[in-house]
């Protein structure tokens, strides 16, 4: 029962550590009038931290370890001077850019 329990343990740690955020993904910085976005695997994803992408130019490729985020009060919030709805999969927080 014991080792059970550890093995349950050992396990929940592995799944809360490598499923939390993905590391160093490939992506695409993508600006318009409605925000910043980085492209993955086909998929676009709103940027909530503006300011850790904002050196990057529309269209730079770059490397990129990130948290996906349901709410948030970052600096992206005010971000769209647009009224257009531009399709996304969801809000991501960058951790790391390069």
């Amino acid at each position: 029962m014991k080792n059970s329990r550890l093995l349950l343990l050992f396990i929940l740690t592995l799944f809360l550590i490598f499923c939390k955020k993905e590391r160093n993904k490939n992506a695409t910085v993508l600006r318009n009038c409605t925000g910043t976005y980085l492209r993955m695997d086909g998929k676009d994803y709103r940027v909530c931290n503006i300011e850790l992408v904002s050196q990057f130019t529309d269209g730079t490729k770059v490397s990129v370890t990130y948290n996906k985020i349901e709410a948030f009060n970052g600096s992206a919030i005010d971000q769209s001077v647009c009224k257009m709805l531009y399709p996304s999969e969801g809000w991501i927080e960058v951790e790391k850019i390069r």
